[in-house]
């Protein structure tokens, strides 16, 4: 959003169509015993890698042929918006299309570990394994925003699109890198949420919610705050399970985005790190 100025409604689709990716590439690939202590093989951490840089193809062309000329006639973010959308439902069709409406698992009857840690706490090792990893891809995340030429060229196209190309930056170049960085950390979160659940084409449609609420309470287009305000959401959402039906997950983020607009609608930290 800091950088597109819009809402990318197709950002579950890329995340659905990560963890689909992954799967049928770890299908092809000659399968491993386990890496104990966790459910998944080598095979899958292949697929994962091999998954990012496909779906980001896929956004580079949607970018290319949808929003690149959008952009050219100088369209307003309602209809970038809903571009978006459109090209949500039509990467969710070609889902449908080529794996079907049954939900899939990467592993199917294989068993997936609980490790004992200190005071009593019992976690799954693919639960720990997928948090490790949101860890490292956030921390590498900051470390391109912060301190690499294409990062502050970013955050300079995010804050003034219209200075820093006069300052010599090629915003393209920079659109393009967007698609890319987000779409790869989409696919990965496809794949860490279909190991820590299943894959079904409307997985990253249920999470558009969350995600939006997320970005919006941290402060649109502040990329430390969609940080923070998705680690409140997800803890609020596992609380509320404990004595509400977990179908009403998406309704706690959605209260929660409504106190927020209300008490400071700017977002926690500011909008665009103000």
């Amino acid at each position: 959003y800091g950088v597109l100025k819009f809402p990318n409604f197709a950002h579950g689709a890329l995340l659905t169509l990560g963890a689909y990716g992954a799967f049928t590439i770890a299908s092809l690939l000659p399968a491993g015993p386990p890496l104990r202590p966790f459910s998944f093989g080598w095979e899958l951490m292949a697929a994962l890698v091999l998954a990012m840089p496909c779906v980001s193809l896929v956004a580079l062309a949607v970018d290319r042929v949808l929003f690149r000329p959008l952009r050219g006639r100088g369209a307003s973010l309602v209809l970038l918006a809903m571009a978006s959308l459109a090209a949500a439902f039509f990467l969710r069709s070609a889902i449908y299309l080529v794996w079907g409406s049954d939900f899939l698992f990467y592993y199917p009857g294989r068993a997936n570990p609980a490790l004992d840690l200190p005071l009593g706490i019992r976690i799954q090792a693919d639960q720990m394994f997928v948090f490790v990893l949101a860890m490292i891809l956030v921390a590498l995340t900051w470390l391109l925003l912060e301190r690499t030429r294409m990062g502050k060229a970013m955050r300079a196209t995010a804050n003034n699109p219209d200075l820093a190309q006069v300052r010599g930056i090629n915003t393209e170049r920079v659109i393009a890198w967007t698609w890319i960085v987000g779409a790869s950390l989409a696919a990965a979160g496809g794949v860490m949420y279909g190991l820590a659940s299943q894959l079904r084409p409307e997985m990253g449609f249920w999470l558009l919610l969350p995600m939006f609420a997320a970005a919006i309470m941290g402060g649109l287009g502040n990329p430390i705050g969609a940080i923070i305000g998705a680690v409140i959401i997800g803890i609020a959402q596992q609380v509320s399970s404990s004595f509400l039906n977990p179908a009403y997950g998406p309704g706690v983020a959605f209260v929660l985005l409504v106190v927020v607009l209300v008490l400071r609608p700017q977002g926690l930290l500011g909008q665009g790190g103000e």
